[in-house]
């Protein structure tokens, strides 16, 4: 297999990465790691550059000159060792446990074993980080695991193996990725869902696994946390127009509330309160539950900040794909 790593400033989490990739109980010969830089100026490649894996497995980094990740991940495509079955998509800022990639292979098989070749694609869990580097970190991370904040992607909750639509971090066949052309890259943001919705399309079979986990550190600041939420509901949007059945109710729902509440305010000014109310309450709810969770008294403000800004940004970023371009600011 291939471990796939698109990276642009991330020195401050990818020596985490680089050394679970070094403990991986694995034979090294049985994976190659390519890291693809998209310009990095925080010394992400000098770090790149000086690194050499102490248990050998295979290890290189190639400039990646368009800077996104679905560039990144077809320029992997044209480097892959002829005997790569296996791509393994991963980012700088997430740690992996030491039995992470032989999980993979142990869920890939048990996934073929069910599908034979029509197994194209093996998603896994995403945790948030065992320890917030920051107060704000755990409030986004609160805010990402509450009911009403996680959608059924990247930041799905599921505790059981099946089918999905939109796998985090998947495990992809090589040859069922070349056979719909690889990653578009039109699609800065959402190129996974993307490449999914084509995989499906073409009769593949895509699974997820809750045994197998990543943990991805979240956004440190608010301002990077409604960038995400705004950055994410922009290319959701675009995303929707290319591949309605993507479609999650879920996502339209602080729409919907506003539309309530205008209309109501409109017609029956004395009922607006109800669900106000109702939407206060269940971010109290979300808020009491974090701190409990994790112990942190300042999650019972924070993470419902978070998920008020997490459901705005996404709105205003999905309503923003219908009549302008994509955001220009990067929130990492």
């Amino acid at each position: 297999m291939a471990v796939v790593i698109p990276v642009l400033d991330e020195a401050a989490h990818l020596p985490g990465l680089l050394a679970d990739l070094e403990s991986q109980d694995l034979p090294a010969s049985d994976y190659d790691v390519i890291v693809l830089d998209g310009g990095s100026t925080d010394g992400t490649r000098a770090l790149l550059d000086a690194h050499r894996p102490n248990n050998g497995h295979a290890f290189r980094v190639i400039d990646n000159p368009e800077r996104t990740v679905p560039h990144a991940r077809n320029l992997a495509m044209k480097h892959l060792s002829d005997d790569v079955e296996l791509l393994v998509e991963l980012i700088g800022h997430v740690r992996i446990e030491a039995e992470h990639l032989s999980s993979r292979r142990r869920a890939w098989a048990s996934g073929v074993d069910r599908h034979a070749e029509a197994l194209v694609a093996m998603g896994v869990r995403v945790l948030g980080p065992s320890t917030p580097s920051s107060a704000v970190e755990g409030w986004v991370d609160g805010a990402l695991r509450s009911r009403i904040g996680r959608g059924g992607g990247q930041f799905a909750s599921f505790s059981e193996t099946g089918r999905t639509k939109v796998p985090a971090f998947a495990t992809h066949r090589r040859t069922s990725v070349e056979a719909v052309g690889g990653w578009d890259t039109d699609f800065v943001t959402s190129q996974d869902s993307d490449l999914s919705m084509r995989l499906l399309d073409a009769g593949g079979i895509i699974e997820r696994d809750p045994t197998v986990t990543v943990r991805m550190h979240r956004r440190t600041s608010l301002v990077g946390h409604w960038r995400m939420a705004v950055r994410y509901g922009y290319w959701r949007g675009r995303l929707l127009r290319a591949h309605p059945g993507r479609a999650d109710p879920r996502e339209f729902a602080p729409l919907f509330g506003a539309i309530l509440c205008g209309v109501l305010a409109l017609t029956a000014p004395g009922y607006v309160t109800y669900p106000v109310l109702a939407y206060l309450a269940v971010l109290l709810a979300a808020g009491l539950g974090s701190m409990v969770q994790s112990g942190r008294i300042t999650g019972l403000v924070g993470v419902p900040i978070c998920l008020v800004m997490l459901h705005t940004g996404f709105t205003l970023g999905m309503l923003r794909s219908l009549f302008f371009g994509p955001p220009r600011k990067r929130d990492r």
